[in-house]
């Protein structure tokens, strides 16, 4: 038993008014609206079993029962008019239209009736069009297909006209019972579909599922579908009702967008794993190239070798760059590069590119000058490789196209338009023919070739986009301007965030005293604590002779073996009864890709084995993610191909440094 909501009758008015009450099988009433229950200010109690009667006036009852009855026999839908007493006592005429109960199974299952007031009939027509037109309007025009189970001890359904235009077939071209849609399910989706019914049914669960209808032709459209279950006063089902729509488009939509995530994700591992390999196998010849090199240029006498060698680095270190950018450029685009803000001094990364960027400029014939407008800071809050980084290309670039005269590097302290403390430097260099526009470009585009100035030549590469990038990670820009009152003179401006500089001390920038101390401090940076004895496991026969050539001109006496599985013989030979396992070494560097038994494998069981001193990761892996692996397999350091002499002398002297202080700790 329920009733249906309609607006409330106005009964001063006496506006139309909408009674609608129901029968079922049993020739009980066991549905009345709201108007109904609002007009006989009755409840729906009050309504149940004959309890309505006494609201029909006791000279109208009798007819209006024969009339139901005979209907009832004959199975066909009648009318009638009655007095309905109202809430103040008063009785109103009512026109009373029964219609026929849908029923699938084709058995009379009660009438469905609406009762209008006959005072105002002609409202309540004009009223009753528009309610049909309504109604009609929710089955037929909704994007919903409604379907109506009435006896659950049947299959027969009621489905309606949308449900069959949803699954392309006329209305009751087809039998609407849960046979034909078992029929009409995907076999994959009859299971679940039909234990949703019957979680509903009998455990009362709500029903909404997505599933996949065969539809008139054969092709299958997914649909989502819904349902609410009727029961009884003691909570037994006795009726479903539902409605579905289509989802197919939305589903597809979603596939499609899966696929080309999936996709993009294997072109992204793709593009990972090629970086990878490619980064790997150049960094491995390059560290001998720039290796031997360097020998060759610090040994050379006769200008000949000398230039050739300085040519053969030169480029080396233009390929390495390349490279570099390359995994820069992608870990930009990918979101995930890390920057590592340090207090640094920017007096010192000035110092530095001006001593990687003299000689360049010298063969050109060109002046590198340095001049700073105020004092600077002692430190800064930045990213010094980084800044090295974008200053070096900067000024690669000014080199590369300057015609003739000088590198000019103005450095000043500024602030930004939020009042942000910022460090400016300045490029100014000489190019008559310069084309501004196109030079904005290459900081603008990583496609090289369609923005190349004169004279630019090989090994920018990447480094002047990723530079722009990069600039605008540590907080700042670049940007691209002609000197006022000199059109041949150009400036290239680098801005970044320095941090809080109001505790900070101020020195004034002076490029000779640097010199000596740098000089000074060469002697030691070049050389390793006497009678340190290191165990190289590399396969690269010309980097073992490289890296032994190195660490043994720096003081150190070396033992190369070619992979891991003899590290672990050589680490294990004690001479003498219960010793330590690899007595004999202060420390070990372990190149990570090597046959037989790799750096990670050989690094582990070391560990297990009670090794304790320093192992130096040695290798060109270098994509994110690499050095953390070698950290956790219980390396102290990591270094990465090409070799950089003074930085291997230095981070084997902090390690061996370490070990010393360790081994006093627990003397």
């Amino acid at each position: 038993m329920t009733f249906i909501t309609t607006p409330e009758p106005d009964q001063s008015s006496g506006n139309h008014i909408l009674l609608i009450w129901a029968s079922n099988s049993d020739q009980q009433f066991d549905l009345f609206n709201q108007a109904w229950l609002l007009f006989t200010n009755s409840t729906l109690e009050q309504n149940l079993n004959e309890g309505w009667q006494k609201f029909i006036h006791p000279n109208d009852l009798d007819e209006f029962l024969q009339t139901w009855h005979e209907a009832f026999a004959a199975q066909t839908a009648f009318q009638c008019e009655y007095r309905l007493k109202r809430a103040d006592g008063q009785y109103r005429w009512f026109q009373c239209r029964a219609e026929l109960r849908p029923s699938v199974s084709g058995e009379l299952s009660g009438f469905f009736a609406t009762s209008r007031d006959l005072l105002q009939q002609d409202q309540q027509i004009e009223s009753s069009r528009n309610i049909e037109k309504h109604l009609e309007g929710l089955l037929s025009y909704s994007s919903h297909g409604v379907w109506d189970w009435l006896n659950l001890k049947s299959t027969e359904q009621w489905w309606s006209p949308r449900f069959y235009e949803l699954i392309g077939y006329q209305n009751q071209e087809i039998d609407s019972s849960m046979d034909t849609l078992k029929l009409l399910l995907h076999p994959d989706d009859v299971e679940h579909t039909f234990q949703a019914f019957e979680d509903a049914l009998i455990n009362n669960n709500p029903f909404e599922l997505e599933y996949r209808l065969r539809i008139k032709g054969g092709t299958y459209r997914w649909f989502r579908g819904y349902a609410n279950v009727l029961r009884n006063d003691s909570g037994q089902a006795v009726r479903m009702t539902g409605s579905m729509t289509d989802i197919h488009l939305r589903v597809q939509t979603e596939e499609e967008l899966r696929l080309a995530r999936l996709e993009a994700f294997h072109a992204k591992e793709e593009k990972k794993n090629f970086l990878a390999m490619m980064s790997h196998e150049i960094r491995t010849p390059l560290t001998a190239i720039l290796g031997y090199s360097e020998m060759i240029l610090e040994s050379a006498q006769d200008p000949f070798t000398q230039t050739s060698a300085e040519t053969i680095h030169i480029n080396g270190e233009y390929l390495l760059n390349t490279v570099n950018d390359f995994l820069d450029l992608s870990k930009i685009e990918e979101g995930r590069f890390d920057l590592e803000l340090l207090e640094c001094s920017p007096i010192t990364v000035i110092e530095n590119v001006r001593t990687l960027m003299r000689r360049k400029a010298e063969q050109k014939q060109l002046a590198l000058k340095i001049a700073c407008e105020q004092d600077l800071p002692e430190t800064i809050k930045s990213d010094p490789i980084r800044l090295k980084q974008i200053l070096s290309n900067i000024l690669g670039l000014a080199i590369k196209i300057s015609e003739k005269g000088s590198i000019d590097l103005n450095v000043s302290s500024d602030s930004d338009s939020e009042g942000k403390a910022i460090l400016l430097f300045r490029v100014t260099f000489k190019n008559n023919k310069l084309d501004l526009d196109r030079l904005k470009l290459l900081f603008a585009s990583s496609q090289m070739e369609e923005h190349a100035l004169p004279g630019l030549g090989g090994g920018t590469g990447l480094g002047l986009f990723v530079s722009k990038q990069l600039a605008a990670i540590l907080g700042g820009q670049i940007s691209v301007t002609k000197q006022t009152g000199d059109a041949s003179q150009t400036s290239i401006l680098l801005s970044i965030a320095t941090g809080d500089l109001r505790r900070e001390k101020m020195y004034r920038y002076n490029s000779a005293s640097l010199i000596r101390e740098i000089k000074s401090s060469k002697v030691s940076s070049d050389l390793l604590r006497k009678n340190s004895r290191i165990l190289l496991v590399e396969d690269g026969i010309y980097n073992q002779r490289l890296i032994k050539f190195l660490l043994s001109k720096a003081g150190a006496d070396v033992k190369v073996v070619e992979h891991g599985q003899q590290a672990l013989d050589e680490l294990q030979k004690n001479e003498i009864p219960d010793e330590e396992i690899g007595a004999e070494y202060d420390l070990i560097l372990m190149d990570i890709q090597m046959p037989v038994l790799d750096g990670y494998t050989t690094t582990r069981r070391l560990r297990s084995l009670g090794f304790t001193k320093p192992i130096i990761a040695l290798t060109a892996n270098v994509m994110p993610g690499d050095r953390e692996k070698c950290i956790a397999v219980g390396c102290d350091e990591y270094l990465s191909k090409p070799i950089d002499r003074k930085r291997l002398i230095e981070t084997i002297n902090g390690c061996l440094k370490k070990e010393s202080q360790k081994n006093l700790i627990h003397q």
